[in-house]
């Protein structure tokens, strides 16, 4: 981990809640070991299991494996004013819809991979080349035999700079010890995380009021500086050890060209194309740039690209309550909008809404607090005054959107130097490139917007290629505005009092580089569980 264990999902809020990282130690019979480390850093997957430990006290009020497709304005037929909302989803398991009616619903979907645009028809698949960050650890164990087939190129390729890039990069080389691996850095260099107690006062909860105060300006010249403690930056320790190694096999083998491990900075991917054959993959790669320079092409067994997340889809979830913003057309405009026919289903006072792999995370977030003393907490069990009934078909509905797949996702990379650029890649199956979200609110400022249109397939090669061709575009403004309790402002009289929706994770230009962050989820959370329920609520 980056962060102390001390800023768990429960202590910086309640020191004595049972959901503490400590009470987890407890529970579990290692807390003495623990302290015996030294460390306040613990291991990723010891931390994992922790916040699967505290999501297994709310296993009866959370439902996993359903992806939310939309959020519906629900108008109060005497007042016209909004004062309920439907939450859509869809079973991942079977496919069938689902509904529930809340009058507060928090949005906490947290963040899908990015992909870069050139990577994006390859991504997909059960033996893709192309994983992102965050699915190599689940993925790579399944990946293992068909990357050390004979006829797969044992040379390995990591893209990114930050602290993702590098564990993965070292993972790799201890996990096959007879493969190439090259880390592909655009910067001029790897860099270190600034993590002295002063910059580190940016995550406190005290910093947050002050970032949402600013003026829109102030606060993104804010977050370009405070990127240094979290975006494009890896561990001392890790930088260290990285550069140890790379010179001991200089001692051994002078020629760099040589040796097995490699960082390359101030080098960009310019060109991908499949391999079918082999089943590995071909990089073009150039000096950053530089790229209409030389080129040097690389064949490759697998390319893993840490390339960050985008934090868009309540932009998606909330489609239908857009009417219901002042710039959309709300407040009295809204009132008069017609009023939508309710199925009957149960009643709540709150919906969390999740993404499948964020859910044990948020769910131990707004976790209830009642026990005094450090032991582990009883399970929770949920009591509802009516029947839940959920609406369940065979299909869903045409208007059903269907579910986002995060192997597929487009995102939203820096633009190139020039206006267009053209690059020839060959896609992996039938993969078509899906471009990104235009209304992100969480977009860079200069994107690169990703089309394809396929060339006649090169009878010598058998191989299918694609000419992608990214434009810069300039992202729009937040549409989905939110106070500094998190909740959607929407047209002044167009929800009533006590209803509303609140977004969790994705809130970082108004209020500050730690929205996206462990650092202060605990005091996060019980903000919003108060802003709902009031002062006594996230007691």
């Amino acid at each position: 981990m980056q962060i102390s264990f001390l800023k768990d999902l429960a202590t910086p809020r309640d020191p004595t809640s049972p959901f503490s990282f400590l009470n987890y130690l407890f529970s579990k019979g290692r807390l003495q070991k623990f302290i015996n480390l030294g460390t306040f850093l613990p291991a990723r997957k010891e931390y994992e299991d922790y916040m699967r430990w505290c999501a297994s006290h709310f296993s009866r009020a959370v439902r996993y494996g359903t992806e939310i497709t939309r959020v519906d304005a629900v108008h109060n037929p005497d007042t016209g004013k909004v004062d309920r909302f439907n939450v859509h989803w869809t079973d991942l398991a079977t496919g069938l819809p689902g509904s529930a009616c809340a009058r507060n619903v928090v949005v906490a979907t947290g963040g899908s991979p990015a992909v870069p645009p050139l990577f994006a028809p390859f991504a997909t698949g059960p033996d893709a080349r192309f994983i992102h960050s965050s699915h190599y650890a689940t993925a790579i164990p399944s990946l293992s035999a068909s990357l050390l087939a004979p006829a797969s190129p044992k040379h390995f390729v990591v893209v990114g700079g930050g602290q993702s890039a590098a564990e993965i990069y070292v993972d790799l080389g201890v996990r096959f010890p007879e493969a190439k691996v090259t880390l592909l850095v655009k910067d001029s260099s790897l860099r270190p995380s600034d993590d002295s107690p002063f910059v580190n006062e940016i995550f406190d909860p005290d910093r947050v009021t002050p970032t949402y105060e600013l003026g829109a300006a102030e606060r993104a010249a804010k977050r370009e500086k405070d990127k240094g403690t979290n975006y494009g930056v890896v561990r001392l320790e890790l930088l260290e050890r990285i550069y140890s190694e790379l010179y001991a096999q200089e001692v051994d083998e002078p020629c760099e060209e040589k040796w097995r491990c490699r960082v390359r900075d101030s080098t960009t991917v310019v060109g991908v194309e499949r391999l079918d054959q082999s089943g590995g993959v071909r990089l073009e790669i150039a000096q950053t740039r530089k790229e209409n320079a030389e080129r040097e092409v690389l064949e490759v067994g697998l390319v893993v690209f840490a390339t960050g997340y985008v934090r868009d889809a309540h932009v998606r979830i909330l489609e239908g309550t857009r009417g219901l913003l002042a710039a959309e057309g709300g407040g009295a405009a809204a009132v008069a909008a017609p009023v939508e026919e309710v199925a009957p289903v149960v009643e709540t006072e709150v919906a969390q809404v999740e993404a499948p792999v964020e859910v044990a995370e948020t769910v131990a977030e707004t976790a209830p607090e009642t026990a005094t003393e450090a032991v582990a907490p009883e399970p929770v069990e949920v009591h509802t005054a009516t029947e839940t009934t959920v609406e369940s078909t065979p299909a869903p509905p045409a208007s059903l959107p269907a579910p986002e797949t995060i192997t597929s996702v487009t995102a939203a990379v820096p633009a190139p130097e020039t206006t267009t650029t053209t690059t020839e890649t060959a896609p992996l199956a039938s993969t078509t490139p899906s471009s990104a979200d235009a209304s992100s609110s969480s977009a860079p400022s200069a994107a690169a917007a990703a089309t394809a249109d396929t060339t006649p397939a090169d009878t010598t090669t058998e191989q299918v290629k694609t000419k992608l061709t990214a434009a810069v575009t300039t992202p729009p403004p937040a549409i989905f505005p939110v106070g500094r309790d998190y909740k959607v402002q929407y047209a002044p009289g167009a929800v009533e009092e006590g209803a509303g929706v609140w977004l969790q994770g994705c809130n970082e230009r108004t209020h500050g580089l730690s929205d996206t962050l462990l650092s202060i989820l605990a005091h996060r959370g019980g903000e919003v569980v108060q802003s709902i329920f009031g002062p006594s609520g996230s007691k």
